[in-house]
């Protein structure tokens, strides 16, 4: 018997069973073998089958745009054999014989090849209609899991397949959740094998249970590569008892695809990959220098995630602006914040050129930290020195409408607990402890346009600032009084 498979660019594949004599093809509907192409011609073609003489031989009818078997057009009758395919505008029939029923199929053992450069340039010309249109579909897909997607549903619908699934390398731990025998699907990983399995005997024991109760038929597998990178593995099967088992040519069109498949998932990862990193990036730049910023990506594309919360000894800064509500009635709402404006971004710069991370800012004020980068080996004496220039800077840069502001600087260093927390979507830096706490207090202190430290901070800079001893000033919420100092400038 002789199956002719019909495949649409746009649909799945419809199969028609010869009987003897001849079978019109062509654009009309009431044509045997209706070819809905816009290149096709009314009546296009025929194929003559005669049973005793075993020949199927296919002719033109003058078709205006031609009938191609194998890539070439033909102008005289031609003999077809198992295998050959005729390409009709778009679309690509392919005439295989089979000896007895579909529903007749015998269980036979799995069959694998080698997934080769050859095969799989072989297997895209011999589709190469199928596969400009699915490159066009595929071709703007830019998301990892909207990849997948397309991918299995373009599959099995030019495969005439019941189910398929594109399992990336990462997911081939759970290959028992998909119905595949775990031996097969390893073999086609691990030896880079494609894999047709014509007909499933329900003994085989091989096959997982799962298999079994989705009542699989035949299967099919072949792996995603693209150079020597395995991307993935695309898993197919069919449950209907009457649906003619994968062969060879349902292997040489997966294969194709696959090379199509590993084109888009590999964009989608770059592309993924790229989002990923910009986010990061975009990140790091709201509490770092760009230096900084640049230096913790590196490590965060190598390890995949940012440092989490732990324990550490820092030194963080609180700056406050003095008396913000007055300041705002005076100048109303436009022209405080344009001085707040130009105040975030002189403090920022400051603690960036000083080698500090910001935090966060805090409606009139902000915090910063230093020491979260392990090449910081005097993190107290930048911060102060951060302080001090800060303080500076508020003489010169910040006036507006002849109003200056008087801000606090308060410099703490102890143990505290920092790092990044949230999801993939946010995520946020943190500094958590009581040396946090005493930092803020200690500006609250520092009134007006002074800079005040802790005890810690106060011993690591003594022989490079001139600091003047306040004793213990009492912080609210602690049971005792913090040893204080303040920097003057020289």
């Amino acid at each position: 018997m002789w199956i002719l498979t019909l495949r649409s660019p746009s649909g799945e594949p419809v199969e028609f069973a010869l009987k003897a004599g001849v079978a019109k093809l062509g654009r009309n509907v009431d044509n045997d073998i209706p070819v809905p192409d816009l290149s096709a011609s009314r009546l296009h073609a025929e194929i003559e089958y005669v049973p005793d003489a075993k020949t199927l031989t296919i002719r033109d009818l003058n078709s205006t745009n031609g009938t191609y078997v194998n890539h070439n057009r033909i102008f005289q009758p031609m003999s077809l054999h198992t295998g050959d395919s005729i390409r009709i505008g778009e679309h690509v029939i392919t005439a295989n014989e089979y000896r007895g029923a579909v529903s007749e199929t015998v269980a036979s053992p799995p069959s694998s090849r080698p997934l080769t450069r050859d095969m799989m340039l072989e297997s895209l010309d011999h589709h190469a209609v199928l596969m400009y249109k699915i490159a066009q579909q595929l071709n703007t897909v830019l998301d990892v899991d909207e990849a997948l997607r397309e991918v299995s549903e373009l599959m099995r619908a030019a495969m005439g397949a019941d189910k398929c699934e594109v399992i990336l390398a990462e997911q081939f731990g759970r290959l028992n959740e998909y119905g595949f025998p775990a031996t097969i699907a390893q073999e086609a990983i691990q030896k880079r094998t494609t894999v047709i399995i014509p007909a499933i005997k329900k003994d085989d024991p091989n096959f997982t249970k799962s298999a079994l109760l989705l009542r699989v038929r035949s299967a099919l597998c072949v792996p995603v590569i693209s150079g020597d990178d395995l991307l993935g593995l695309i898993y197919m099967y069919k449950t209907d008892r009457e649906a003619r088992p994968f062969n060879d040519t349902d292997l040489s069109v997966a294969v194709a695809i696959s090379n199509q498949a590993a084109l888009t998932i590999q964009r989608a990862i770059l592309v993924q990959s790229v989002q990923r990193e910009q986010q990061a990036r975009n990140l790091l730049l709201r509490f770092l220098s760009p230096r900084e910023a640049e230096f913790l990506l590196k490590d965060y594309l190598q390890s995949g995630s940012l440092p989490p919360l732990t324990a550490r000894k820092l030194t963080v800064l609180f700056s406050d602006i003095v008396d913000s509500t007055g300041l705002a009635e005076r100048l109303g709402a436009e022209g405080f914040g344009e001085l707040l404006s130009r105040y975030y971004q002189e403090m920022t710069a400051i603690i960036f050129e000083f080698g500090g991370m910001l935090d966060k800012y805090m409606g009139d004020g902000l915090m910063a930290v230093f020491g979260m980068n392990p090449s910081q080996t005097e993190p107290e004496i930048q911060a102060v020195s951060a302080g001090l220039k800060m303080l500076e800077r508020l003489k010169t840069n910040l006036r507006e409408n002849g109003t200056s502001i008087e801000i606090g600087v308060g410099i703490n260093t102890g143990l505290v607990v920092a790092g990044y927390v949230g999801t993939a979507e946010r995520v946020e830096f943190t500094v958590l402890g009581d040396a946090v706490n005493v930092a803020h207090r200690l500006e609250t202190l520092a009134r007006p346009n002074r800079l005040v430290i802790g005890p810690m901070t106060a011993a690591s800079v003594a022989d490079r600032f001139i600091i003047q001893r306040l004793g213990g000033l009492e912080v609210k919420g602690r049971s005792q009084a913090v040893q204080a100092h303040e920097v003057l400038p020289k």
